[in-house]
Formats: C-alpha cells, structure tokens, sequence
C-alpha cells in the first residue's frame, strides 16, 4: 500500500512484534492480534500463554482510524472450558500515535514472555513453557 494511513492497524502491530522477534498473527473471527511466545508453533499458541492485543476499534481497521486505546491481555492456554486472564500486560491512553504505541507494547509484550521464561527457568522447568508445556511433557513420559 502506497497509503499509510490505509494501513491496517492489525499490520502494525504485527510488525512491531517482529521487530522484537515476538511472533503474532491476526486472529480473523475476532479482529485482533495473538502474540504467543517463540517456541511455540501458532497452532499451539492458544493452547498455552499468550496474549491478545486490541484496540477499541477493529484492528483490521485503517491506522487513519486509530484513535489510541491499545492494549493487550495476557492470557492462560486454553484447558477446553474458558481463556483465563492473566494480566494487563500493556495499555494506551486515548489519542497519540499507533507507530509509538504499537512499539511500545510489542516491548511490553516481549518483556512479558522474556520474564516468564526467566520465572521458568528459575523454578526448574527447563522448557520455559507454561504448565499447560509440562503437563504434555509428564503426560507423554507417562504414556
């Protein structure tokens, strides 16, 4: 698009997320964006930690049509029943600028699985994954 005002808000999140090497897709059904952390294939990301990044727009919407409010909301992996919140991991005031806000909570997001993967670690769990990981693991050793 030679219009960035056309842009799509979805599509500069997603590329603040790369640039931090966060990965993230649009999820369609909802109109927002997934982060999931590295490690994990984006068909398992819902299946474990992650978070969800939304506007109080669409965010399939035109970047012309950002009107601030970004945020995202780290979330449990789905166990079959509900999605659990977790934290409020970023948010924007209303107003201000996309291309700010969107790196700043792409760095927000990025700390987020950076210091769940330090708590991991230091607890003992090698994957660095959520309990969701480890009970695949101990059901796949069992088994």
């Amino acid at each position: 698009m030679n219009n960035p005002a056309a842009t799509p808000v979805a599509a500069v999140l997603l590329h603040a997320l790369a640039v931090l090497e966060v990965p993230g897709f649009l999820e369609l059904g909802e109109d927002f964006v997934i982060a999931h952390p590295p490690h994990l294939p984006q068909d398992k990301a819902l299946h474990s930690e992650h978070v969800i990044l939304c506007t109080p727009r669409y965010v399939s919407g035109p970047v012309a049509q950002y009107t601030g409010g970004l945020c995202a909301m780290a979330y449990e992996g789905y166990d079959g029943s509900d999605y659990c919140d977790i934290e409020r991991v970023y948010e924007a005031e209303p107003g201000g600028d996309l291309m700010a806000h969107g790196a700043a909570c792409a760095k927000a997001v990025a700390d987020w699985f950076a210091s769940r993967q330090a708590t991991a670690e230091a607890s003992g769990d090698e994957s660095g994954a959520d309990d969701t990981d480890e009970v695949r693991t101990s059901t796949t050793e069992v088994c």
